[in-house]
């Protein structure tokens, strides 16, 4: 990322976590822009906390990403988002109404350099 360390007040990130290949160098580029009292907002879809629904994650995964532009079903947003430095000051899930149980469950929040 282009940026200065340290410019930034807030990334915000929004269905895309679930398509970078790189993730992890992705999450240290924006804790990396971010001032030390900035804030990373973020609303993503990805691994269902329930076993049926978590093995057809994995089942479709390779195929989905093929038709949804490298999209992953089964990364977990939480760890993957805390395993790069930051911690979290809110943070919700829940599977989204009206959508596919495979696609549909969600983690939002705002989270912090740690």
């Amino acid at each position: 990322m282009p940026l200065p360390d340290q410019c930034v007040d807030t990334v915000v990130v929004t269905f895309t976590l679930c398509t970078i290949p790189n993730v992890i160098a992705a999450l240290d580029q924006m804790r990396r822009v971010l001032r030390p009292d900035g804030r990373l907002l973020f609303c993503e879809h990805g691994a269902a906390p329930d076993a049926d629904v978590r093995r057809w994650q994995d089942r479709l995964d390779g195929l989905w990403g093929k038709f949804a532009g490298g999209c992953h079903l089964n990364r977990e947003m939480a760890p993957l988002i805390a395993s790069a430095g930051f911690r979290f000051d809110d943070l919700q899930s829940r599977y989204l109404p009206k959508t596919p149980r495979f696609a549909g469950y969600n983690t939002w929040g705002c989270a912090r350099v740690g």
